[in-house]
C-alpha cells in the first residue's frame, strides 16, 4: 500500500506541474502585457494574422531614377587607359671615330679620327669638334668612352673591325 500511496501522490504532482505550464503558456500568448517606457505605460499584444503592417512606401516618381540606369554593366571599374608614349628623339650621330685608347702617365686617353679627317689624342674632360656641335668626353675605361653631345651621353667601343 505504501508504494500505491507514493505512485498517487507523484502523479497528482506532475499532472498539476503540466497544467501550470500550459496555463502559464496559454497566458504568455494571449493575455496583454504592460510594460513602462519613458514613465508612460503601454500595452503589448500578440500581432493577429489577418493584421496588416502599415508602412509607408516613398511615391513612385522616387524610382525612376532606377529605371533609367542601365544595369547591365560591369561590376568592375575599367583599368584606366595607359600613359602616353613618350617619343624621345633621336640621338644625334656622333661623326668621329674612336681609333684607341691607352695610358699616357697613369692618365687614360682616347685618340680618335674627327670629321675633318684629323686624328686628335684626347684626356677625361677634354673637348672635340663634332660637325655639327661640339662632343665632350665623359669618361675613358679600358675600350669604352663615354661622350657627351647635344644633352645625350653615349657609349662608343673601339671597333675591330674593318
Amino acid at each position: 500500500m505504501h508504494i500505491l500511496r507514493l505512485n498517487t501522490i507523484l502523479f497528482v504532482t506532475g499532472s498539476l506541474l503540466w497544467y501550470l505550464a500550459a496555463g502559464l503558456l496559454l497566458y504568455v500568448l494571449i493575455a496583454p502585457v504592460n510594460v513602462k517606457q519613458d514613465g508612460r505605460y503601454s500595452v503589448r499584444r500578440p500581432v493577429l494574422r489577418n493584421e496588416k503592417q502599415k508602412t509607408e512606401l516613398p511615391p513612385i516618381a522616387e524610382f525612376a531614377t532606377v529605371w533609367h540606369t542601365p544595369l547591365q554593366r560591369p561590376v568592375f571599374d575599367l583599368p584606366p587607359p595607359p600613359p602616353p608614349t613618350v617619343i624621345k628623339p633621336d640621338p644625334p650621330k656622333l661623326k668621329a671615330q674612336l681609333m684607341a685608347t691607352a695610358v699616357d702617365r697613369g692618365e687614360p686617353t682616347a685618340m680618335f679620327k674627327i670629321p675633318s679627317g684629323r686624328y686628335v689624342t684626347l684626356k677625361s674632360g677634354e673637348t672635340f669638334e663634332n660637325d655639327p656641335g661640339i662632343a665632350r668626353i665623359i669618361k675613358i675605361e679600358g675600350k669604352q668612352v663615354t661622350l657627351q653631345f647635344d644633352g645625350f651621353d653615349d657609349q662608343i667601343t673601339i671597333n675591330m673591325g674593318k
